[in-house]
């Protein structure tokens, strides 16, 4: 234990820092590392210790979330700036501004749409689920939840989005 921090010693060459409010989660849960992923047991499950950030299991560094002062064994919340919460959404830098790709996956995969916001990108995310839905696509897609937006708003921004052809097209096998 450090005065603001406690460190986590994982092995004598790799030492993770946590806030203190986070002492008595990994005193009653072990850190294991496989393949370069850190994870800890709980209840029967692999679970991933960025999703204590609110971290998706496939997140990746740079372009779903940043370490601030770069170093990738400091695990403060401070030091954790989430760039990326929504599913099927990925920053696209185009010149000076940046736009939002959205894209999902069925047998490789199929970009939505480039939108302004993520927020947009997340809805026309959405939009394509419902999309696939109705044309008997059964894969168990996770929406996104977007709860600063009213439902009315909601509404607006998900009739005004266009979806790329390919997924209003899209015949399952």
């Amino acid at each position: 234990m450090r005065k603001r921090y406690l460190e986590y010693y994982l092995n004598p060459e790799l030492i993770l820092k946590f806030d203190l409010d986070d002492l008595f989660y990994y005193a009653k849960h072990k850190i294991m590392k496989r393949g370069g992923h850190l994870f800890v047991a709980d209840y029967g499950m692999q679970v991933n210790i960025l999703n204590r950030y609110g971290i998706k299991n496939y997140g990746v560094a740079g372009r779903d979330y940043r370490f601030v002062n770069g170093d990738p064994t400091d695990f403060r919340y401070e030091n954790i700036e989430i760039l990326n919460s929504y599913h099927g959404v990925s920053p696209l830098l185009k010149g000076n501004r940046t736009l939002y790709k959205a894209f999902i996956h069925l047998n490789g995969n199929y970009v939505i749409g480039t939108y302004k916001t993520a927020e947009e990108a997340a809805i026309a995310y959405n939009k394509a689920i419902d999309i696939l839905r109705q044309k008997g696509v059964t894969k168990n897609f996770t929406p996104n939840y977007l709860e600063n937006i009213p439902a009315s708003s909601y509404a607006d921004i998900y009739v005004r989005l266009s979806i790329s052809e390919r997924i209003e097209n899209y015949r399952p096998t």
